[in-house]
């Protein structure tokens, strides 16, 4: 009841569909109901036959109808399978997609790329899977008891032989059951970890390339097969048992039954009709374990898959449930860090900090590698909950604005922006759909004439992350795609590292003609862009010196820093 009650609660975590349930095991127990008038059926045929009595052929007739509404049955059967297993996995794969997206980036120590190709590819599909399992293990359980009552009904010495084999047989069936569901956790906890390599590979190709590291990669692989393959045979032990051994009791019993049957034909003149209906039963019966066994096996594998996928969809963090309602949307850009602190791994990143943005300034963030630039940005963003103090937009605590209207005013602009494999305009219509204002924002960072000179323009299909085109023209749409969101708050991270003069200088008078109607905040050590700023912030120790100019700022530099370029 326990286990039960367990995978009860795995199928909260999505709406319920109790109508097309109830359907689908209504029609499955039909269909075993159907299928239990078939060796009656056969008996009495088999009865008159022997008679040369004509009824016989109306016992025919039974057994065909009998079998037709069988086939009608199991149809709608699986018509409606196939209503659930679309139900189900839409809706988790949008339940999980939204769970991503509002988590924090702490989610990412949860999913790994690798958890999330098996939870994508194999764990969703689990949950119809499971169902269909239950419904069946259920069914059967429904008819093993018909069947016996009925085999009782015909002789008790049968239906004696048969309870005693159906105890030893469900016993030994548990027991292994068990085993196999503790080492398949195992083997798909060691698949994702060799999942994670091949994305790892994938992204670290140009390391593999030019360093000599190929042969302790290889090491490491093979090093998590081996723990795999130990879960996989170790798994494969207890599921031959359950699928061989296991099914011997049953086959040892028919055996018995065949020798019981033989000696009341001998000896107390046992009719034909009884030999067929107590065989005919029986072979059900077998039928019935059969799919029990297997059933119950399913259950144990998509439950280890379900559970998966329920860790996803109910995982929280530090940040769950702590933004609130705010839907104040007139936002002016005044941002105020008091005395915040934030430690990662026990050590303070930003200690006590102290800080105010002004709207409708451009701001420059300069210090060391480990200040805490991009912490601030990330703070600033949400994605983690500060230890102490607090951060004010326009007055008020980040953390009360709801998280639509939130997101909706601040930006990031990242140094490596992630472009989709889709069309310019595509890319552009996630953010803002209006075909008008995407060419708008466009010529806005003056990517225009470039986008018309090729030979499909706004059709052009970019390849993923926009390897097609070149690293200004890449963060310069990525920067276009930033003013779609109308935000009044853009962040800036790194932006202009690695383009050549002629693109950054156009980024600069970009932000200083951006910051008419935005609060930028740059994350850079460009000294061009720098001389530009109304505001310069440089971090150091997790503490933040506000300067006027980059020559005040000289001043208090140490000469052999190297924040700037």
């Amino acid at each position: 009841m326990k286990y039960l009650k367990e995978v009860y609660n795995d199928f909260k975590v999505v709406p319920f569909k109790k109508f097309l349930t109830f359907l689908f095991f209504l029609t499955c127990i039909l269909g075993y109901v159907i299928m239990a008038t078939f060796p009656y059926f056969a008996s009495q045929i088999i009865k008159y036959a022997t008679e040369l009595n004509e009824t016989a052929y109306t016992y025919t007739l039974y057994l065909t109808i009998a079998y037709i509404i069988y086939e009608v049955i199991w149809y709608f059967n699986y018509y409606i399978y196939s209503l659930l297993q679309t139900y189900y996995s839409d809706t988790i794969h949008k339940k999980l997609f939204n769970k991503i997206c509002t988590s924090s980036r702490k989610i990412s120590k949860t999913l790994d790329n690798g958890k999330m190709l098996s939870l994508v590819g194999d764990d969703i599909p689990s949950f119809c899977y499971m169902l269909d399992s239950i419904t069946v293990y259920l069914s059967t359980i429904f008819m093993i008891i018909l069947t016996v009552s009925l085999i009782f009904r015909a002789h008790f010495i049968f239906a004696i032989i048969t309870v005693i084999s159906l105890v030893i047989y469900l016993v030994f069936m548990t027991k292994t059951m068990n085993k196999f569901s503790k080492y398949l956790k195992e083997q798909k906890k060691h698949n994702d970890t060799i999942n994670s390599t091949y994305v790892e590979e994938l992204n670290a190709l140009k390391e593999i390339k030019t360093l000599p590291i190929k042969d302790n990669l290889l090491r490491k692989l093979e090093t998590k097969l081996k723990r795999y393959s130990r879960s996989y045979f170790k798994k494969r032990k207890y599921f031959a048992r359950n699928e061989n051994t296991s099914t011997l009791i049953p086959q040892y019993t028919k055996v018995i039954l065949y020798l019981v049957l033989l000696i009341f034909m001998v000896k107390l003149n046992a009719t034909i009709d009884l030999v067929i209906l107590i065989i005919g039963y029986y072979d059900q019966l077998i039928e019935n374990l059969t799919e029990l066994v297997g059933s119950y096996r399913e259950i144990k594998e998509y439950h280890v898959s379900v559970k998966r996928v329920n860790e996803a969809l109910t995982y929280e963090d530090d940040l769950s449930n702590l933004f609130g309602k705010y839907e104040n949307d007139e936002i002016y850009g005044s941002i105020v860090f008091k005395n915040v602190s934030y430690k990662y791994n026990s050590k303070y990143i930003l200690d006590n900090l102290n800080l105010e943005i002004k709207p409708n300034t451009l701001n420059v963030i300069i210090g060391p590698s480990g200040s805490g630039k991009t912490t601030l940005f990330d703070l600033l963003l949400r994605f983690y909950k500060i230890d102490s103090g607090e951060i004010f937009l326009d007055g008020v605590n980040i953390y009360e604005y709801s998280d639509s209207i939130y997101a909706s005013n601040i930006t990031l602009v990242k140094q490596n922006p992630f472009i989709y494999n889709m069309s310019i305009r595509e890319n552009l219509r996630l953010v803002n759909s209006n075909k008008k204002r995407g060419e708008e924002a466009i010529k806005e960072v003056g990517l225009h004439e470039f986008i018309m000179s090729l030979p499909k323009g706004y059709s052009t299909v970019l390849t993923q992350n926009a390897t097609n085109i070149s690293g200004g023209q890449k963060q310069l749409l990525s920067i276009a795609r930033s003013l779609l969101t109308d935000a009044e708050i853009l962040l800036m991270d790194d932006i202009t590292a690695s383009l050549d003069p002629k693109t950054t200088n156009q980024i600069i008078d970009l932000l200083v003609r951006l910051k008419e109607d935005h609060t930028i905040l740059v994350i850079t050590n460009r000294e061009d862009l720098i001389t530009k700023a109304d505001k310069i912030i440089y971090l150091n120790k997790g503490k933040a010196k506000s300067y006027k100019s980059l020559s005040e700022l000289k001043e208090k530099l140490d000469p052999e820093s190297e924040v700037l370029m």
